[in-house]
């Protein structure tokens, strides 16, 4: 600055205006290290959010795939709601990724490197994506903050943080309708999954110590980077609710808290290898029954199916709702199948409705031999499957052969080890003795990633700090419908914390929350992300995996 008697010439006023601009873009810069992190979150998100479509529309398909006999009238009725779920979860996801994209286009225009390469990469009429790595202006503040509120002090109406509040909002009344029951009523174990998706009116911002509008608190001032960031999350959020309810429609197909894949009719046979002469027993049931019903089955040897129109034909037999035995000559060397169904009343409906079953078993000449595996006919490449070899007198002269894999033990117990390489391939197994000998293929498969949960029951979400550090251990499972009791360990995995637009990362060993977490949890304000990643497993048989999902959770 100038003295009285040297005033400052035009040159210095401009070189201090721009010391003073300068110094105001440094205070507002966003490291790189912190727009590099940026990017790895949103690359995580995007897959995550790309591997759950994948995972609901097998759901889907596996509904909508119920047809004919076993598609009973609660079943139409869930692959309708499911439809209609179908329908309006689309809907939502496709204006969230409409908002996202409009929003790239503001900050870098058409004719950005990005925008460009995302419309050449959309396929069949989907939204294109930016990545946030590829956004050139993913640490402006300025316009995705006009684009989403506007330039005054409250969000306008016309901006699109408004309209997808309002979106968000209808969205979370019709998933609520989805899962109310005939009077009403719903489940409010549900009601509070889908809580996540509803905007609220007010939060709390530690920031400005004061509640301010939804609005404001998601997207005021946030950069580019940030916003998309978030916006993925809420279609992370949205997909999830939607498992939620899918799951709950095809609960609701047969009975309260059964899924339609539970109740349904099977026959649990004695054994499925005879000799000559024996006979062929199983017990049919029901997967949920009322004790107090009486079943009546209906079946038939030599059929793959069994319609109520040939009930004339079929043979009846009744009994107690914990299973119906039937007892029947074992016949010809051979396959041989059967089929049948169950009547039973449903207590919801009232009425009679009938749960199909089938299964074959093979009779072999004494002194024959046999092989079937103990869990079914597929083998997990790296473990150690179990299977039943039968023939003869003396189990220890059986002869077994898979070609390609290592068969562990002798006698008629024993396990087979296909490697890796065999994975998606099929391999005959071949059983014989001096007297007979027998073939059966198996189809090699991958052993399924594992799922990650924090403690009990947290796969993500908003909760509570207290909910967060009440079992803080991350752990990883099986699928309940995987055949074997297989263990994995948490190796470790790596946490980004996301608070006011800033990304740090915590790395942990083990499944345990480190102290440092822990605290950074306890001392997080409402509106913190906290993403688990990177989560390292291990398993003796299988070795070291990297999970293919994460988890979000969010501080509310």
């Amino acid at each position: 600055m100038g003295a009285k008697n040297c005033p400052e010439t035009p040159r210095q006023q401009m070189i201090g205006m721009m010391y003073l601009v300068l110094t105001a873009m440094l205070a507002l810069n966003v490291s790189k290290d912190i727009l590099d992190a940026f990017d790895v979150v949103d690359d995580s998100l995007l897959q995550s959010n790309k591997n759950v479509t994948v995972a609901l529309k097998d759901r889907y398909d596996n509904l909508y795939a119920i047809q004919g006999e076993e598609q009973t009238e609660a079943i139409k009725k869930a692959q309708e709601k499911a439809k209609d779920l179908q329908a309006k979860t689309k809907d939502m996801v496709k204006f969230i990724e409409t908002v996202r994209w409009e929003m790239t286009i503001a900050v870098d225009g058409e004719n950005a490197d990005g925008v460009k390469n995302a419309k050449a990469e959309a396929k069949n009429g989907a939204i294109p994506c930016v990545p946030v790595s590829e956004i050139e202006g993913k640490d402006n503040f300025d316009k995705p903050t006009t684009f989403m509120i506007g330039t005054g002090d409250k969000p306008d109406p016309d901006k699109y943080a408004v309209k997808l509040k309002k979106k968000l909002t209808e969205y979370h009344s019709q998933l609520l309708k989805f899962i109310e029951n005939e009077e009403g009523k719903r489940d409010p174990n549900i009601e509070k999954q889908l809580s996540s998706v509803k905007p609220a009116d007010m939060i709390y911002s530690k920031h400005e110590d004061k509640e301010v509008p939804w609005e404001i608190y998601n997207f005021y001032h946030l950069i580019t980077g940030g916003q998309v960031i978030l916006l993925n999350k809420m279609i992370s959020e949205v997909k999830s609710a939607e498992a939620v309810v899918l799951n709950h429609i095809i609960a609701s197909a047969g009975s309260a808290n059964l899924s339609f894949a539970e109740y349904a009719g099977h026959s649990m046979a004695e054994s499925k290898i005879l000799f000559s002469g024996d006979n062929y027993k199983t017990t049919v049931i029901v997967a949920a029954f009322d004790p107090n019903q009486k079943l009546d089955v209906y079946y038939q040897v030599g059929v793959d199916s069994l319609s109520e129109a040939n009930e004339g034909s079929a043979t009846h037999v009744d009994g107690p709702a914990t299973g119906v035995e039937i007892d029947i000559p074992g016949g010809g060397v051979g396959t041989h199948k059967i089929a049948g169904y169950i009547k039973v009343r449903n207590e919801n409906t009232g009425k009679v409705e009938c749960y199909h079953f089938r299964d074959e078993y093979i009779v072999v000449p004494k002194g024959g031999a046999t092989i079937s595996a103990d869990k079914m006919n597929v083998l997990y490449a790296g473990l150690k499957n179990p299977i039943t070899a039968a023939g003869g007198s003396d189990a220890s002269k059986l002869s077994v052969s898979f070609p390609g894999c290592q068969i562990l033990g002798s006698g008629a117990k024993r396990e087979v080890v296909p490697p890796t390489s065999m994975i998606g391939k099929t391999v005959e197994a071949t059983v014989s003795t001096s007297e007979g000998s027998s073939k059966m293929t198996f189809r090699v498969k991958k052993v399924p990633d594992p799922y990650a949960q924090i403690g009990a029951n947290i796969f993500g979400g908003k909760k509570s700090k207290a909910e967060l550090t009440a079992n803080p251990v991350l752990i990883a499972k099986m699928s309940d419908d995987f055949a074997f009791d297989l263990k994995w360990t948490v190796v470790s995995y790596s946490v980004d914390v996301i608070e006011k637009g800033i990304i740090s990362t915590i790395n942990c060993s083990g499944s345990k929350f480190s102290s440092e977490l822990i605290n950074r949890i306890n001392s997080a304000p409402v509106g913190t992300v906290f993403m688990f990643s990177n989560i390292k497993i291990s398993q003796p048989e299988l070795g070291t995996r990297t999970m293919p999902r994460d988890i979000t959770v969010r501080i509310k």
